[in-house]
């Protein structure tokens, strides 16, 4: 059975580079911000019925790569415990390991980052003070929770 990936973190902080390099390297990269450009969707805020037909659509994708034992990659914020714990009970019940891989920088580096985006299938654009909100209000993964942080900044 193949090892899923699930990056967790704020906009700007690496996640998309990140997962580009693991698909590089063959993993299979399942991304809400492209698949949600890819639906048109081009001001990086899907509506709630967009995001669970993407959401159903991983699943069902997922239940036919899995087997074939490649590697999977989940770039998504995963901003909160429990959708974390929702991700983790997914793949535990078609009995695949998973690494949390908690990607980081500093909030001037974000802030940095976000001055240079345009938007784009992996770039959503938010001004400084939706990214400070975002970043205030990110349930980071504490130590009951297990995970590797890849500092970017």
């Amino acid at each position: 059975m193949a090892q899923v990936t699930l990056l967790c973190g704020p906009s700007c902080a690496g996640k998309s580079t990140l997962a580009r390099e693991l698909e590089a390297a063959g993993a299979l990269m399942l991304s809400y911000d492209r698949e949600a450009w890819a639906r048109g969707v081009r001001d990086g805020r899907p509506s709630q019925a967009l995001m669970a037909q993407i959401d159903a659509d991983f699943l069902e994708l997922l239940e036919r790569v899995l087997p074939t034992g490649r590697p999977v990659v989940l770039d998504a914020s995963l901003s909160t415990r429990a959708v974390r714990d929702r991700w983790r009970m997914r793949l535990g019940a078609m009995a695949v390991e998973c690494e949390l891989v908690v990607v980081r920088a500093p909030l001037p580096t974000l802030l940095d980052r976000a001055h240079g985006r345009e938007p784009g299938p992996e770039s959503v654009v938010l001004d400084d003070a939706a990214l400070t909100a975002y970043v205030a209000g990110f349930e980071w993964p504490g130590e009951r929770e297990a995970h590797r942080v890849v500092e970017t900044g």
